[in-house]
């Protein structure tokens, strides 16, 4: 039987281990294993399927016409990927990669979408955790374009962090990436945008430590 890490994945939250488990075959889960880099869902190709990751680290990326490649995210245990996808059965536009060996299940969107035959008593709880799921992904979606609409890294470091500080409602917020990963996340170069942050709290407008940031 598969360990589904319940306690940090959004489509299993409030589901306990027994239940996950008696619910797996009812959503045509399927277990697969993954060596460090072998691609997982290609880009262009549509899929039925919605992925949790069950241990090591999944990576999405996204490549351009002139074959530059974008890290869009890092995913470890209990995250949740191509559930947008998955259920609107529209072809990827991006690629899922094992960045580490890692372990993932597979499961079939519309099981969860459409109503148990089995009438198992979880049903509804998983479908209304993929639906906020979904929901916070375009929310997502929608605070990227927001922070990528200024032209300087500047102007995109600010965006971010101020969407981040109306988020947690308060001057001193945390926010989920490395600079390496933020720099990823805004299109930018990592040694610039680290160039820009000391810049900023040089001139006392931002201060910062680890991943822990304050707008002064």
């Amino acid at each position: 039987m598969l360990d589904i890490p319940t306690s940090s994945s959004m489509l299993f939250a409030g589901i306990t281990q027994d239940e996950a488990k008696l619910m797996l075959p009812c959503l045509g889960a399927t277990r697969r294993v993954f060596s460090r880099e072998e691609r997982i869902m290609r880009a262009g190709q549509p899929t039925e399927y919605l992925g949790v990751v069950l241990s090591g680290r999944v990576r999405i990326e996204v490549s351009d016409a002139w074959g530059e490649t974008t890290i869009l995210e890092m995913l470890g245990p209990g995250s949740l990927f191509a559930h947008g996808y998955a259920c609107s059965m529209e072809p990827l536009d991006i690629d899922v990669l094992a960045d580490t060996a890692c372990e993932v299940v597979l499961l079939k969107a519309e099981r969860i979408i459409h109503s148990c035959p089995k009438q198992c008593g979880c049903h509804a709880h998983i479908s209304s955790n993929l639906m906020r799921a979904l929901a916070l992904s375009n929310l997502d979606m929608n605070h990227r374009a927001i922070a990528m609409t200024p032209k300087t890294i500047r102007g995109k470091i600010l965006a971010f962090l101020s969407q981040q500080q109306k988020k947690a409602g308060t001057s001193a917020f945390t926010i989920p990436y490395s600079q390496t990963k933020l720099a990823s996340y805004l299109s930018v170069d990592r040694s610039a945008l680290s160039n820009e942050l000391s810049k900023l709290r040089k001139e006392g407008v931002i201060d910062y430590e680890g991943r822990t940031y304050r707008l002064l």
